[in-house]
């Protein structure tokens, strides 16, 4: 199977990842959503891949959502429906996020997908019901990510929530070489990856304030704990675009390079990775990820439980026994 919207190579343990709307500035689709959350969902399963490296095509890392078929679709949907009524303030009504479904082929990886599963919308009558079905459906178009104006909420938790959440989860680590524009939804995506690497030409912006929206793709969760609350509430209420330079003083990424050498830093980091302890690295992943949210008590008791997953992994007897013979350890990643 070939991606339409995503490119996706394999070498030497490294999975390359490349978002491939160049003339779009790889602006989000649906059917492109689908297809980066099918290629994680691969790579995770897949022994081959033990870092991952995303990026984009052209001179853009990801523009976010495709605004301007947004606004054609919605101002003609806006126009000849009523008047929303906007909901009671502070109406949040919490849902879990449903995760997707397994890929229908259990040998699946990214270079052997078998059929893809079809993702058909449902409209569940209680709010722990699944969102998502494997019933055939016809493929969307290349279109926004949404048709209606009232969709939103569906959007979110079916396309954007399952894929930031997969990368997030994926025990294995994702580098973001961020070559251009990260802006929107798509600032989101580079904040959802563990490592950031950015050319000098490089810009973050929020720009959903600009068109009367709130930021999406989780950079409200995110941002604040990379950069401090403050900064990031004046980065999202103004809309303003940050620089490379200015992301790496703030600690948003670790690394400003040339556009020319950008990818072979990126895959320098990634080629160390993938010749690590894969579990002992996805274990590290998983902790720091939990442990803004716990006590230190929780976080304490949560390292305890994975270091003693950590300490049955083959890579934990490789290492210690490199170490007792002064030689560098040889991990396979299990």
């Amino acid at each position: 199977m070939a991606y339409q919207f995503v490119l996706f190579d394999r070498s030497e343990g490294v999975g390359l990842v490349t978002l491939n709307r160049p003339e779009q500035l790889n602006a989000f689709t649906l059917q492109m959503l689908e297809e980066l959350l099918n290629v994680f969902k691969g790579m995770e399963r897949d022994p081959e891949v033990r870092a991952i490296i995303l990026t984009g095509a052209g001179k853009a890392f990801c523009g976010g959502e495709d605004f301007k078929a947004r606004a054609q679709q919605e101002t003609q949907a806006f126009e000849s429906a009523p008047a929303p009524v906007a909901p009671p303030a502070y109406s949040y009504n919490p849902q879990p996020i449903v995760p997707p479904l397994p890929v229908t082929n259990p040998d699946y990886t990214p270079l052997n997908p078998g059929p893809p599963p079809s993702f058909q919308r449902s409209e569940p009558q209680d709010p722990f019901a699944p969102v998502y079905s494997q019933n055939p459906a016809p493929k969307a178009p290349e279109t926004a990510v949404s048709t209606r104006p009232n969709s939103m909420h569906d959007l979110i938790r079916r396309s954007y929530s399952p894929l930031l959440l997969q990368i997030r989860r994926i025990r294995k680590p994702v580098i973001a070489a961020i070559n251009g524009v990260a802006a929107g939804t798509g600032f989101g995506l580079a904040l959802a990856c563990d490592v950031r690497y950015a050319s000098d030409n490089a810009r973050f912006l929020e720009v959903s304030t600009r068109v009367g929206l709130m930021p999406g793709g989780g950079l409200a969760y995110l941002l604040p704990r990379l950069i401090g609350t403050s900064r990031a509430m004046e980065l999202a209420f103004a809309g303003e675009e940050m620089t490379a330079g200015e992301a790496r003083d703030l600690g948003l990424v670790s690394k400003v390079v040339t556009p020319e050498s950008l990818l072979d830093e990126a895959r320098k980091l990634a080629l160390r990775l993938a010749k690590g302890p894969t579990r002992s690295i996805g274990l590290t992943k998983a902790l720091m990820n939990e442990s803004s949210q716990l006590s230190f008590e929780q976080a304490l008791n949560m390292e305890a439980q994975l270091m003693e997953e950590s300490s049955r992994t083959q890579d934990y007897r490789e290492g210690l026994k490199a170490f007792l013979e002064k030689r560098a350890p040889n991990f396979k990643g299990s």
